[in-house]
Parts: C-alpha cells; sequence; structure tokens
C-alpha cells in the first residue's frame, strides 16, 4: 500500500522520538536526597552548577536512571574537579553503569571543573543503575557535579577531505593532518570554557584544539621553549595532567585501502621516571602501543613513529591518539602529524583484526594460516565458511573472495585441481576458466571460477604466492 506524502510527513518525527532519561537531584541541590551513599559529603564552595556539589572523598554515591531507550546510544557527562590536597597526586574515581565499568577518572584538573564530551554506552533496558566511587586506596578523588544524561551518541570528531590536504615536498611525505603540528591559536582560558589551563599551559577539551575533538579527559600544549617541539612552536601532551586523547577523520580515502599514519613522540620531560604509554587506534580499533622511557624524552632527539591503517568500506579514517598512563599528570609529546598513501598492507590487517602479525600464523586452526586469510579478505576471529563450489544454473562455480590490498602487496593466488589426487596441476589445463573478477590491486572483490561438469571425481586446491 501507498502511503500518502502527507502521512509520511507526520510519521518521520515520531520514528525518531525517544523518552527522556531521568534521575533524582543530578546535581546535588537537595543535598543527598534521592542517592544512596556512604563516605561523601556536600560541597558549597567549589560548585559547577547551582549552589552545590558532591565531595567524593573516598566514598561513593549510587542511584537508578529510569526512561532510557534500550538498544540507543545514551551519553552521560560529569563535571569534576580534582579535590587532592597534594600538587603531585592526581584524583582517581570510577563511574559504573550495572556494577560494570563505564569509565575511570584520573586528573589533577585544579584549575576549573572538566566537563568533557562525555561517556558513551547503549542501555539492554529502560534503567540503569549508575554508581559513582572512589577508587580504593585513594583518601579524596573529586568534587563531582551536574551529571546529565541524554539521548544520542558522543559527538563526531572533525573531518577533513583528503583532497583538501596539502602534500609535503620533503624527504618524510605524506599529508599533514588538520592543526598536525598544533600551531593553530587557541582560545584564552578566560573566553573558551574549555581551555581549563593558565596562560602557555593550556589544558583544552572538547573542540578546544582546532581540528581535532578532545576524547578523553583534557590535554596539554607544551611550548618549544620547554619541550623542544620539532616542527614549529608547539607539542601537544595528551594528558592535560590525565589520561587524555585527540581525534580526526579523514574522508575520501581509497575504501579498504592502506595509509601510514606518522608523527614525531617524546617522553614528557618531568613526572618521575616510569615509562609513558599510549595507544594509536584506526577506526576505534586500537593498532599500536606507544611507550617511551625515560631515556626518551624531549631533550633526546624526538623520533618519528609509523604507523599503516586501513581506510575503512566508505573511505574514511579516524585517527586517535590517546593516553594510557592514568597516574601521572604529563605523558606522551607528539608533533607533526602526517597521512601518506601506502604502506605494509599485511601488518595493517593483522592490526586491524587484533591477530599476531606472522604471515604463518593460525591460533584458530581453520584450513588458512593469516596469509592466507588476508588475501582471502577474511576476519580471522570470525572466519567465513569454508569456500566450497556451488551449482548454479547447471554450471559449477567455485567463488572466491580477494583482498584489493593483498594483491596490490605482491600476493597472488593460484587454482589447482586433481582428478583422483595421485598429483596436482593448474586448474587451466583441466577447463577451469575465470567466468569473472571483480578484484583488483585498488578494490577488494571476489573471483569466479567456472569448473568443469562431467567428470566422476574433481578435486581443487587454493595455493598462495607469497610477494
Amino acid at each position: 500500500m501507498k502511503i500518502p506524502t502527507s502521512i509520511l510527513a507526520i510519521l518521520a518525527p515520531i520514528a525518531g522520538l525517544h523518552a527522556t532519561p531521568t534521575g533524582v537531584n543530578l546535581g546535588f541541590e537537595d543535598s543527598l536526597n534521592g542517592w544512596t551513599h556512604s563516605g561523601v559529603a556536600i560541597e558549597s564552595t567549589d560548585v559547577h552548577e547551582g549552589a552545590y556539589a558532591l565531595d567524593l572523598q573516598a566514598g561513593w554515591v549510587e542511584q537508578t536512571l529510569t526512561g532510557l531507550t534500550p538498544g540507543v546510544p545514551h551519553t552521560l557527562q560529569v563535571a569534576y574537579l580534582d579535590a587532592t590536597p597534594l600538587e603531585w597526586v592526581l584524583g582517581h574515581a570510577r563511574i559504573l553503569l550495572n556494577r560494570v565499568t563505564l569509565t575511570e577518572l584520573h586528573n589533577k584538573q585544579d584549575h576549573e571543573f572538566l566537563d568533557g564530551i562525555g561517556f558513551e554506552f547503549t542501555p539492554a533496558s529502560s534503567q540503569v543503575d549508575l554508581r559513582i566511587e572512589a577508587i580504593p586506596g585513594d583518601t579524596e578523588s573529586f568534587i563531582i557535579d551536574d551529571i546529565r544524561l541524554a539521548v544520542g551518541p558522543r559527538p563526531a570528531p572533525p573531518a577533513e577531505s583528503w583532497a583538501n590536504l596539502t602534500p609535503i615536498a620533503d624527504a618524510r611525505g605524506g599529508r599533514r593532518l588538520v592543526n598536525g603540528s598544533f600551531e593553530a591559536d587557541v582560545g584564552l582560558p578566560a573566553n573558551d570554557p574549555y581551555n581549563s589551563g593558565p596562560d602557555l599551559a593550556d589544558h583544552l577539551s572538547r573542540f578546544s584544539l582546532p581540528g581535532w575533538l578532545v576524547t578523553r579527559e583534557n590535554v596539554d600544549l607544551v611550548y618549544s621553549w620547554h619541550s623542544n617541539a620539532p616542527d614549529g612552536q608547539i607539542a601537544l601532551d595528551v594528558s592535560g595532567h590525565g589520561p587524555g586523547g585527540i581525534a580526526q577523520t579523514i574522508t575520501g580515502l581509497a575504501p579498504g585501502a592502506v595509509y601510514t599514519c606518522s608523527f614525531y613522540y617524546a617522553r614528557h620531560g618531568s613526572w618521575g621516571s616510569d615509562d609513558m604509554t599510549g595507544q594509536a587506534l584506526a577506526n576505534g580499533v586500537v593498532v599500536e602501543e606507544l611507550v617511551r622511557t625515560n631515556a626518551q624524552d624531549w631533550n633526546s632527539p624526538y623520533e618519528i613513529k609509523s604507523i599503516p591503517m586501513l581506510a575503512d568500506p566508505s573511505g574514511s579514517l579516524t585517527i586517535e591518539i590517546r593516553s594510557t598512563t592514568t597516574d601521572l599528570g604529563g605523558n606522551i609529546l607528539y608533533d607533526d602529524i602526517r597521512l601518506t598513501e601506502g604502506g605494509d598492507a599485511f601488518l595493517a590487517w593483522s592490526r586491524h583484526h587484533g591477530v599476531d602479525p606472522d604471515p604463518d600464523a593460525n591460533p584458530d586452526t581453520d584450513p588458512y594460516p593469516h596469509e592466507f586469510e588476508f588475501l582471502l579478505d577474511q576476519d580471522p576471529l570470525n572466519p567465513d565458511p569454508a569456500i566450497v563450489p556451488t551449482v548454479s544454473n547447471g554450471q559449477h562455480i567455485l567463488e572466491v573472495p580477494l583482498h584489493g590490498a593483498a594483491l596490490a602487496q605482491g600476493y597472488q593466488l593460484d587454482l589447482q585441481a586433481s582428478t583422483d589426487l595421485s598429483g596436482w596441476a593448474s586448474a587451466s589445463t583441466f577447463g577451469v576458466t575465470i567466468q569473472s573478477d571483480t578484484s583488483s590491486t585498488t578494490s577488494s572483490g571476489v573471483r569466479r571460477y567456472l569448473l568443469p561438469s562431467g567428470l566422476d571425481a574433481f578435486f581443487v586446491q587454493l595455493v598462495l604466492t607469497r610477494p
């Protein structure tokens, strides 16, 4: 039945409506009414909104939020301020939903409240138990205020087309990401509520870093006179006194193609002598664990790190760099982030799927080691059924998926055949032909082999040729 346009206009907004999530006294203006709690207090001096806030101290608070829409992304936001009395000690707290950790907070943000982009989750039911607790072992943690729950995901990182990035004519080459050397002006703390640091120590959250989304806590601009920035006057510490992160999306790439992200990096020169750690992510997948030792700090030469990554099927690549050090206020510094066409496709594929980058590895004990799964465009953690011939319109067809990145790197697939398993020969000698092939060195596709009929027995095997 065809629905009149006028009815469609009415139905469209109704389909997008969701219930409004609700809680009780989420700003603590009515003391601790609505909360189950232990070991906490109400604060009236340092507040983010209204006249009161929660001093978490070493305790916890808990209540049930209602009105959620199951299966739909939600975002929980909270403003927090470090309450530890010691200058070099971070506050630590944990947010849980139904007793499962949603996130941890680790920060020394004491200039003003830190109010980032929030924390995303997808509820399974219309209500959820929210618990905020100090991490055991800490005597004091955070002032908490202005808890908000909204339907919808966190904001997406800024996106820029590959075509709009300018090629760089030096030995390293590639194209620098938007504000990839972090030289763009930021708003002064007095004018930008998400630049919470003092002058010349900008602590940025949300979209305060031009070209980037700050994905976790906050980040810190460090000027060259202090950090020996290798490009321009500023390097970025991906810890604004706590584990932060940044992300940017590049569009207009070749779908599924390999690109190499590279950057300068070095360890912060302060905050003790322990290793500082971080991660690089491509489209939400961790593709590199980053470590800088005390001997690799900003007083030594910065080094260049190169990481091959895969564009997604739409030709988009979201690059994220984050800190994973939770007990230090500084972390690894980054500068001059670039993207270059090409790279080690097998390594990019391995990291994307989270498997051992050994071509001969085969932990799932299926018929194919990793190099074969790479060529066959398979997910080794969720493999497709075995490749077997099918009959279509009376013809015996063998369809084989092939990965464009593997073909571009020189991997090749041969089909061999036998009638009695006493020996193997090229399948073409038995009359096997390629009916169609949509794969190429620039795109993944499917090769269709037409097999002979009328034989009592016919066996085929796939043979991989390495580059």
